[in-house]
This record gives C-alpha cells, structure tokens and sequence, in this order.
C-alpha cells in the first residue's frame, strides 16, 4: 500500500471566484455550477491552487491506494507526455546518429588504412621478386623430366 496525495475543493468554503483556475498550470480546474472542481487525470499535485485560494477551499487528502496501479499508471501518463513510444522509438535516432558517425570519420579512416596496408604488402612482393636471382633457362630442364619428355624420347 502506498499513500498518495489528490486536491479536492470544499463545496462549502469555495465562493467560485476562479483565481485557483487561473493559477492551476495544467488545467485540471473548471468552474462547474458556480463552484471550482478538479480533474484528477489532468492534475499534477502541484498545489499551486491551494496556495492560491483566497477561502482556503482546496485541500490536499493523502490516500492509501495500490502500488502497482498507481506506479502503471504514472509511467504511462510520463511516456504519452514524452511522446515516447516502443523502445525502438526511443533508440533509433541514438542509432542513426551513431550510423551518421560511423559514415562519416570512421570509415574513410578505415579504408585509408586497408588502402595503405594493400600498397605496402604489393610493394614487398614486388621488392622480393626483384631481390631473387635470374636462374638462365636450360633447355632440358625447359622440356620437364615427366610422361611426356619420356614418351618423347621413345619416340611414341
């Protein structure tokens, strides 16, 4: 159990002069034949209108309610203010600026730097094939030592 404070108007105390309606910065406050009445979906428990009562008319009362409705309903009333949705909702514009992010300093970095890596290992093949020696070309070792030179020198 959880106790929760809501604003109700004495009937018999307030003299409908709206000043409370005026003040309230949600507008739960109507005037409703003459008298003020709060509406509690739209009411915040900011208090400004029992400060503001010149009669001294608006009360505030603690109850006892459920924990788990209350903290349901309050969460839900914080994500329709916030405009927030889904999870996913709430994550993508974090992820589409890290994608933007990602696009725009890390992969020309990234492949500068594999560019560079291609050129180096290109030149060392290229460095390594001009250091070996020449070996001249005989022509009986041009012919192979296999079947064919074999069945060549047989004569088949």
């Amino acid at each position: 159990m959880e106790t929760v404070a809501m604003l109700y108007v004495d009937d018999k105390r307030c003299s409908g002069c709206g000043v409370c309606t005026d003040v309230c910065p949600c507008g739960a406050i109507a005037l409703r034949d003459g008298k003020a009445s709060i509406n509690q979906e739209l009411c915040s428990q900011c208090e400004a209108c029992a400060g503001a009562c010149p009669q001294g008319a608006i009360l505030s009362v603690t109850e006892t309610a459920l924990v788990a409705e209350t903290r349901h309903t309050q969460a839900l009333d914080r994500n329709r203010a916030s405009g927030g949705g889904s999870i996913a909702a709430r994550i993508a514009p974090a992820v589409a600026a890290a994608l933007v992010f990602m696009g725009r300093e890390v992969v020309p970095r990234l492949t500068d730097y594999v560019l560079d890596t291609l050129d180096r290992r290109a030149s060392r093949q290229l460095d390594r094939r001009a250091d070996v020696p020449q070996v001249p070309v005989n022509s009986d070792s041009a012919k192979g030592s296999g079947r064919r030179r074999r069945k060549r020198q047989r004569g088949r």
